[in-house]
Formats: structure tokens, C-alpha cells, sequence
């Protein structure tokens, strides 16, 4: 079994630019993928941009991803881009991480949208293949609410490699965090949540646990 790590990056879709078609307020410009092998180790890496069709790459995502629109002006369309991701893993069986459901659902949304009918593609969609890292994440730890990725890496005493927001960086730190605990079922990842809890519980007593155990005899 090997494990696929995959990271998108999307610009914005102006509410002018949707349709029928596209009523979505997002659009895939980047898959940063890492193949990882049955130990977790990184084999392989991949990084995609991807032409939108409808959406617009602003100031804002550009300075946020680094992206450049030169380097999607050209680039494949998204079904181009999934053939050769699919071509890429080759008849390996595997499992597909992601941090949070957010990018399954994007793929999913975006395919249904653009009509991609390709057998492949949709194998690799199936529901079962993927997991929620983060939502594994949240439940080892014990914290009540969703872990953004770098405070993941912080809680496991690990450094953010290359940029935030960057498809295949974003997807390399995924993947180290995955093979660290994936590697080490007993690590304790840190949960301030349940110190902080700890630490203001309030301090209960009452008159006779101060004393007990005194004798109050003449």
C-alpha cells in the first residue's frame, strides 16, 4: 500500500464569472502531491498549476501563494492535470491524505462542474480512498475544534519546511507530520487545550478536609 499526500491551492471566481455551469467562489490553480511508501517515507513529488476557467488570480491569493499568473496562464486544464496525476501513481494501490475534507470537496465539486467522466479520475475520487488527516489529527489529540496545519506541526515540535500556502511545501510538511505519527502510534502530540484546563480548575475544599485527620481534643 502507498499513501498519496495532496495540497491544493485555489484563486477566487468573481459572482460576475459564475454560472450554471460554475457557481463556486473557488477554482484549483495548484496540486502539490507527495507519494509516499508503505513506511510513510517520501518516494516521489509532484507539483501541478492548473488553468481556471473561470476563476481570477488577484493581488491577494498571489501574495498569499506566490503564485504567478504567468505560471497558469499556460498551464493544463484541471482534467488534463488529474490524468496526469492518475498516470503519474500508476496501478500502486494506495490511500489519499488530505488535511481536512475541504479538498476532496473542491476536486469533487469541480469535477461534477466541468463534466469529468475519466474512469481513472473517478477512481481516484472514490469517498473510501481519502482520509481526513486533520479530522485523525483532532481525534489522537483530544482537542475540541480544527487544527490549522502549522499549529499541527507546532504541537509535534516540528518546523515549517518552505512557504505556507504553497501546494507542494504545504503537502511535504503533511506528509513528514503523517510519517512521524504514523510511524509512532505512542507519541503523545502535546494538547494545551487540556493543560489549560488543568491549570484553572478551581481549588475545592471545605472546612473539614482542612481538618481532618486533627484531633480536636483537650
Amino acid at each position: 500500500m502507498n499513501y498519496v499526500v495532496i495540497d491544493l491551492e485555489m484563486c477566487k471566481v468573481p459572482k460576475m464569472y459564475r454560472n450554471k455551469m460554475y457557481k463556486y467562489a473557488t477554482e484549483i490553480i495548484e496540486m502539490g502531491t507527495v507519494l509516499l511508501n508503505e513506511d510513510f517515507r517520501q518516494i516521489a513529488t509532484l507539483r501541478q498549476y492548473v488553468h481556471p476557467e473561470y476563476g481570477v488570480l488577484d493581488h491577494y491569493i498571489s501574495n498569499l501563494t506566490g503564485i504567478q499568473n504567468v505560471q497558469i496562464k499556460n498551464a493544463p486544464l484541471l482534467e488534463e492535470a488529474l490524468k496526469h496525476l492518475t498516470n503519474w501513481l500508476g496501478d500502486r494501490e494506495y490511500k489519499v491524505f488530505a488535511w481536512s475534507e475541504c479538498d476532496f470537496a473542491q476536486l469533487r465539486r469541480e469535477i461534477k462542474s466541468k463534466q469529468i467522466e475519466d474512469e481513472q479520475i473517478q477512481n481516484f475520487m472514490q469517498p473510501k480512498r481519502w482520509i481526513d488527516y486533520q479530522d485523525a489529527f483532532v481525534k489522537r489529540s483530544g482537542f475540541s475544534r480544527a487544527i490549522s496545519l502549522s499549529e499541527a506541526l507546532m504541537l509535534c515540535d516540528m518546523q515549517h519546511c518552505g512557504r505556507l500556502h504553497d501546494g507542494l511545501d504545504d503537502a511535504i510538511n503533511t506528509a513528514k507530520l503523517i510519517e512521524m505519527l504514523e510511524s509512532d502510534p505512542d507519541y503523545q502530540i502535546r494538547n494545551y487545550e487540556k493543560e489549560l484546563a488543568i491549570s484553572a480548575e478551581p481549588l475545592q475544599f471545605c472546612m473539614g478536609d482542612l481538618f481532618a485527620g486533627l484531633s480536636l481534643s483537650a
